[in-house]
């Protein structure tokens, strides 16, 4: 049997799309009885680590600044505009625990993203591991596996980082004209929606880290 562990974070909003997050747990128990004993089963785990943290990096404002959610809980309180950029980050930790154990980590979506309005949006993100190392800029709602290749997620290199979170962070910037718009009109403007990201953890039987 080859272990699993998933994290969904939906993400959907009026104007910015904010990040509320579900888990999906997978467990596998504490132990396997056997005829000599008792076999401990591995660890592989993910786990959410904080909320969504909204940052306005914007070239002309300074200093770049955090500003939160609305009551929602999933809209970020900002109403954007032409030339802004911003920066939405949701950290994880990972577990790997176990002999000849390795894994691989994979960021994809569930539902796809709508950045809206169309041709003035841009978005891409990029996957922080504990160590401080990132993955190239990739475009929303395309999947990315890390690490790439043949190579793994090891028990040792996990261990090493301790309780240092991973870190995904999107970067979103409006381009277009801006609209003039009257107040009751708000709140009918366009969506822009990260969609559903799911963040997997997968047990591999190949490559780096595991011994067939």
């Amino acid at each position: 049997m080859r272990w699993r562990k998933v994290l969904v974070i939906g993400a959907a909003a009026t104007v910015l799309a904010g990040a509320a997050a579900g888990l999906t747990y997978a467990f596998w128990g504490d132990g396997a009885t056997a005829v000599a004993g008792v076999v401990r089963t591995g660890d592989l785990d993910l786990e959410l680590v904080g909320t969504p943290t909204w940052t306005e990096t914007s070239p002309d404002v300074s200093p770049a600044h955090v500003f939160g959610m609305q009551t929602d809980g999933i809209t970020a309180n900002h109403l954007a505009t032409s030339g802004d950029r911003f920066t939405v980050a949701q950290q994880f930790r990972t577990t790997l625990d176990g002999d000849n154990l390795a894994a691989r980590l994979t960021v994809g979506w569930d539902s796809a993203p709508a950045l809206l309005p169309t041709g003035q949006v841009a978005a891409t993100y990029i996957v922080t591991r504990p160590d401080g190392v990132a993955s190239a800029a990739t475009a929303v709602g395309t999947a990315i596996t890390l690490p790439g290749g043949s190579a793994n997620l090891t028990t040792a290199q996990v261990a090493s980082w301790g309780s240092t979170p991973w870190t995904l962070t999107v970067t979103l910037t409006y381009s277009g004209a801006d609209v003039m718009v009257t107040p009751t009109t708000i709140s009918s403007a366009p969506i822009t929606s990260l969609g559903t990201v799911r963040i997997s953890l997968d047990q591999v039987r190949d490559g780096t880290g595991f011994t067939p």
